[in-house]
């Protein structure tokens, strides 16, 4: 069984945002805005910006999420809104979930969790808080995020290294559990191959999450590898290919044939 707080920082390495490492771009003028995803030919997930073309929200129907920046154009706080009866542990409640129709608002649902950032006088991001923790952010040379640190009631708890390739995508996530001791052990491995084309989840890269925001290209091949003991039945090493159809200025319109990208 994993641990409870190796369980948490997992969980969190999906749901809260990381940050980018590059000045923000306040326009976005060199990419086009994705604007909405499809899946299987239904929408699944729709996108809005504000006046600056800065990602705003993120509409689905099990989530909703809003960004809100200062008048530097840097990410302030993001508020969360989510249907938390799909990670229920009844299967009547998530079979219930499952079959909503009306997509998550702000007006239907209650805040789920929000996130605060704070800044350095140099730009960077060097600390991101919500209810449950913080974290803490370290850059290499490159003024890219090199380690995420993760403090669960004031006490370190764990941390994410980064490794990037000459273009800057993120090809390597290594996430460490720390003990009580101050002993660390690696936990979870993503390793990451790419095309030669453009990302285009770059349009949120004020967001300043390592990898799919801030990647240039797309994601060809990934490669998870499990550290700690598992199950046998569990295997320790999952690889999940990509493939895309790209538009005339190289940005993916079809991913695997049932993901579509729509943008503005």
């Amino acid at each position: 069984m994993i641990p409870v707080s190796i369980t948490l920082i997992l969980f969190l390495n999906v749901f809260v945002p990381f940050e980018k490492t590059e000045p923000v771009n306040s326009d976005n003028a060199d990419v086009p805005l994705l604007h909405q995803v499809f899946i299987d030919s239904n929408l699944c997930y729709e996108y809005t910006y504000n006046t600056a073309n800065l990602i705003s929200e993120e509409k689905s129907k099990y989530r909703f999420i809003k960004h809100n920046y200062n008048n530097k154009n840097q990410l302030i706080s993001t508020d969360y809104y989510e249907d938390l009866s799909f990670a229920s542990n009844n299967s009547r409640v998530v079979e219930t979930a499952s079959k909503r129709q009306e997509w998550v608002t702000p007006d239907n649902t209650a805040k789920s969790n929000y996130q605060s950032f704070e800044y350095n006088d140099k730009g960077q991001l060097i600390k991101s808080t919500d209810h449950l923790c913080y974290f803490t952010y370290n850059y290499d040379v490159n003024n890219r995020i090199s380690r995420q640190t993760y403090y669960h009631e004031d006490r370190m708890s764990g941390y994410i290294d980064y490794n990037y390739d000459k273009k800057g995508n993120l090809i390597k996530m290594s996430q460490f559990e720390v003990f009580k001791s101050g002993d660390s052990q690696l936990i979870t491995t993503y390793e990451y191959k790419f095309d030669h084309k453009f990302n285009p989840y770059r349009s949120f890269k004020s967001l300043m999450i390592p990898g799919k925001n801030t990647n240039y290209n797309n994601i060809i091949k990934e490669i998870y590898t499990v550290h700690f003991m598992v199950d046998h039945i569990v295997n320790e090493k999952q690889i999940t290919e990509y493939s895309y159809d790209y538009n005339e200025k190289g940005y993916p319109v079809r991913v695997n044939k049932t993901i579509e990208y729509f943008y503005k």
